[in-house]
């Protein structure tokens, strides 16, 4: 197949794989030199008139929806050589690899990739569109098991369109009332899929607490030999405790009462939304933080000019509190293995040459300006690359002494975070305040 062309400008390079739906190639794109995923479905699949109307109207529904942590639809067309989707090529690893690579995640880097998937749903959700087969397979991870992990959802849309001759763990079946329903990869099923019934966005949400579940266990909920029997389990039990799966110890409470919730057999029970999940758990992250005894560490210090507040050595006597939802606020995350002293001497090296000053400094946090001083005299200059920059430190692991865990949250007085070039502003300071931290950060 290398060399065949699809749509007049995807040329196919090789293949990366078959399953029962169709074969995906990696190709180039012929006008713009760029490469690509095309899917192309098989004959015995596309065949079906169904799945032709549905290809076309879902197709043309994805088509109108692009965010940063979905792989991106460039085009799609019931082309004479099969109907085939091209897409985004992501350099990365699925999930799945990852956990098979690893081993469940901690806490801290399960809720990062978390709350990017929340982002991505929230967004689809709020679009109308669905997934119905959230699992580790369709999570792209790209720069892996570095501090700059980023999710790439794939496949959205694509799962209304399996019809049941596919056999590749989706069945597509006809309700009761005449409704379409797709039933998902057995292992993450939703019950309401199992039992037949109309879907909503919740079906996405337990499928997300299938995953935080084997992420954070290193095992799936529900395990049986025959799949008939897992797609019961999913209908009808209760899953196992973190406790009696081994895992008691490594997933606080809070978490664990999370991952259950999203896993509640009534869609009713489930949260809210993809964005009240991603906060149930950043909340229930620091709420487990908050019972345990951090270690008393030095916050980093920076010079103080004699018009701005004196930053004084200082402790961290308890994390920080949750972080509320803001839309206008960019928050990053990093884990720094370094001694107090170090730390210090390297972000007074970052505020000296980001034109940065101290606003103020107390235990646990630093709250700075980037570029304040060149930009706001007498209200002359670059504004709008003025940066607010508060950091929370913390150190929360007593056998770890030299693990500082820092949040970044960066504002602006005359930006908005929806502002495609005020975020990447905010991604610029932050990839400077990591190369300062550079051989000493790690992802968790």
């Amino acid at each position: 197949m290398a060399g065949r062309t699809f749509l007049g400008r995807y040329e196919t390079i090789k293949l990366l794989g078959e399953g029962g739906m169709g074969r995906v190639y990696l190709a180039k794109q012929t006008d713009l030199g760029r490469q690509v995923v095309v899917k192309v479905m098989h004959e015995h699949v596309s065949s079906d008139p169904k799945f032709r109307e549905r290809f076309q109207r879902e197709m043309l529904l994805m088509a109108r929806f692009q965010h940063p942590y979905v792989v991106t639809l460039y085009d799609a067309s019931l082309d004479a050589q099969g109907p085939c989707i091209v897409m985004e090529f992501v350099k990365g690893i699925s999930l799945d690899t990852l956990m098979h690579r690893n081993g469940r995640l901690t806490p801290a880097r399960v809720g990062r990739l978390l709350s990017q998937v929340c982002e991505a749903l929230y967004a689809a959700h709020e679009a109308g569109i669905i997934h119905r087969d959230l699992k580790p397979a369709n999570l792209m991870i790209v720069d892996a098991d570095t501090p700059y992990e980023k999710v790439k959802v794939m496949d959205f849309g694509l799962a209304k369109l399996i019809d049941k001759s596919s056999n590749i763990g989706m069945m597509m079946q006809q309700s009761n009332t005449g409704l379409d329903f797709a039933v998902g990869t057995p292992g993450y099923i939703s019950p309401e899929q199992v039992r037949g019934e109309e879907t909503d966005f919740r079906c996405d949400l337990y499928g997300v607490g299938v995953m935080l579940y084997e992420l954070l266990t290193g095992r799936l909920p529900f395990v049986r030999e025959e799949t008939m029997d897992v797609l019961f389990a999913h209908a009808t039990e209760v899953p196992p405790a973190f406790k009696d799966v081994g895992a008691g110890d490594w997933a606080p409470p809070e978490i664990e009462q999370v991952v259950i919730r999203c896993l509640a057999k009534n869609p009713n029970d489930r949260p809210a939304s993809a964005r009240e999940l991603g906060e149930l758990f950043q909340k229930a992250l620091k709420n487990s933080e908050d019972r345990g005894t951090p270690a008393l560490v030095e916050v980093p210090t920076t010079p103080a000019e004699t018009d701005t507040p004196t930053a004084q050595p200082t402790q961290v006597v308890a994390p920080s509190p949750p972080i509320p939802y803001d839309a206008n606020t960019v928050v990053h995350q990093m884990e720094a293995w370094m001694p107090d002293s170090i730390a210090s001497f390297k972000l007074r090296g970052f505020v000296q040459d980001t034109d940065g000053e101290v606003i103020e400094s107390i235990p646990g946090m630093i709250r700075m300006r980037i570029g304040g001083k060149s930009y706001t005299w007498l209200g002359l200059g670059r504004k709008n690359d003025i940066v607010d920059v508060e950091l929370r430190l913390e150190r929360n692991n007593p056998a770890q002494q030299n693990q500082l865990h820092i949040t970044v949250l960066m504002t602006s007085p005359h930006r908005k975070s929806v502002d495609p070039m005020w975020r990447e502003r905010c991604n610029q300071v932050f990839c400077e305040l990591r190369s300062y931290l550079a051989g000493a950060v790690v992802s968790n």
